[in-house]
């Protein structure tokens, strides 16, 4: 699914079908089994359900390949590996395989600015368009009082079903702006900035990418490091997280063990990476240019990356990340202008997380995310009950155009609920 298709809803919308499910949900039917997948990594005992469920999965929706982590209050339990990172070579999918990893990179994004705002470097509720390195007036002059924490949490007036996404819109940019492919991420920020806002700021939550890429290029101008070194530096390595980087978009550019990944429609198309030699390519490798994307859907990670990071949040290894009262600023609900704040288990979307309250034994909410781009599909969980996973899958969708994070969902609920006895080793230690 490209940025251009997942515009054009809005993120509670397609939310509503994640984590809908009741852990009732039965296991999937295998009558399409007839081929044994090939798996890599490490489960403790009594986790098989775990592995029972992606065998099946993959067998039924053959996705070329996946990866899930799963870890109980901070140590990890399970990590495995299913399918191919790379068919040709007949590569199986490991537990510290990288995938892009999509809009689950906005959670990372999230966690680095609000540790900017623990460490007294910006306020939540100050405008962002001081803190941008540009040197125009926007075309909206309510622009201006666009905050940082309406960034984070989709309410600062972008809305891409009424006008688009800029960051799939590659071609009107060149055109509009004068400029030569690739376009940089100041391109695309000046770009959306010539356009009004789509509604008054404050007034609604609509899922948009534009608010991320202005808090990515704020966390560089602020830290005065570059984005990915201040997230490494502040969030990845207090966490052991060692091999996350951002991605690139040319195959040429592929990390070092980086899967490969697969358009489930098989399109091709015009580059917009300058290279006219190589047109047309492959949706996944020059349809967008992820590096671009960043602080919106940029990152590569392990699912063992994901579930540390998550996991990390709530039960750090060592030195806390965040405070407890940051998170809790980070979690709390929006306070959108005319609308009732949610109540009960409804979810809403806070700092960089879909969020539902709970009455958890560990943690106050079950929190998530999900992600989506051409050949990606990803989501990653952390429930009340201190059980955490990250799915990961290098195809974005089923024969049925569902995207594979929304269809595993539901079915990963059961096997994390029915475990009530947790062995005590931490694989960590293997894997980062």
């Amino acid at each position: 699914m490209s940025l251009a298709s997942i515009a054009r809803r809005t993120f509670l919308a397609q939310a509503a079908s994640l984590l809908a499910s009741s852990i009732s949900v039965p296991l999937l039917a295998d009558d399409d089994a007839d081929q044994p997948v090939p798996s890599a990594g490490t489960l403790l005992k009594g986790l098989e359900p775990f592995d029972a469920l992606m065998r099946q999965f993959c067998q039924k929706y053959q996705p070329l390949g996946a990866s899930l982590a799963v870890a109980y209050r901070g140590k990890l339990k399970f990590a495995k590996g299913y399918g191919h990172a790379d068919l040709a070579r007949q590569e199986v999918v490991e537990p510290t395989s990288l995938f892009r990893i999509a809009s689950l990179s906005k959670p990372v994004t999230a966690t680095a600015v609000m540790k900017l705002v623990e460490d007294g470097q910006v306020e939540l509720d100050q405008p962002i368009l001081p803190l941008l390195p540009i040197d125009y007036e926007p075309a909206d002059a309510r622009m201006k009082e666009v905050t940082i924490r309406q960034c984070l949490q989709h309410t600062a007036g972008f809305d891409t079903s009424a006008s688009g996404d800029p960051f799939a819109m590659s071609g009107l940019v060149r055109w509009k702006l004068g400029v030569e492919y690739p376009l940089e991420k100041k391109d695309v920020l000046r770009f959306a900035l010539t356009r009004k806002l789509d509604f008054e700021p404050g007034t609604k939550h609509v899922y948009a990418n534009v608010g991320y890429l202005m808090l990515g290029l704020m966390i560089e101008k602020v830290s005065r490091l570059s984005y990915e070194q201040y997230v490494r530096t502040a969030i990845l390595s207090p966490l052991g997280i060692k091999r996350m980087r951002l991605a690139k978009t040319l195959p040429k550019d592929r990390a070092d063990g980086e899967v490969q990944y697969r358009d489930s429609k098989g399109r091709t198309g015009r580059s917009v990476m300058g290279l006219k030699e190589t047109d047309p390519v492959p949706f996944p490798y020059g349809i967008e240019r992820i590096e671009n994307l960043a602080a919106v859907g940029g990152w590569l990670a392990s699912s063992v990356d994901m579930v540390r990071f998550a996991s990390g949040l709530f039960f750090p290894p060592a030195k806390e990340v965040l405070t407890r009262k940051t998170l809790q600023s980070m979690f709390a609900p929006p306070e959108i202008a005319g609308e009732e704040k949610p109540r009960g288990n409804q979810a809403y979307y806070a700092c960089g997380w879909l969020v539902r309250s709970a009455k958890g034994d560990v943690l106050p909410w079950t929190c998530w995310h999900n992600g989506s781009l051409t050949g990606v599909s990803s989501l990653m969980v952390s429930r009340a009950d201190g059980v955490t996973w990250a799915v990961l899958f290098n195809q974005d969708s089923t024969p049925d155009g569902t995207a594979y994070a929304t269809k595993i969902d539901g079915p990963l609920h059961a096997p994390a609920s029915e475990i009530k006895n947790w062995p005590e080793k931490d694989l960590f230690a293997d894997y980062l």
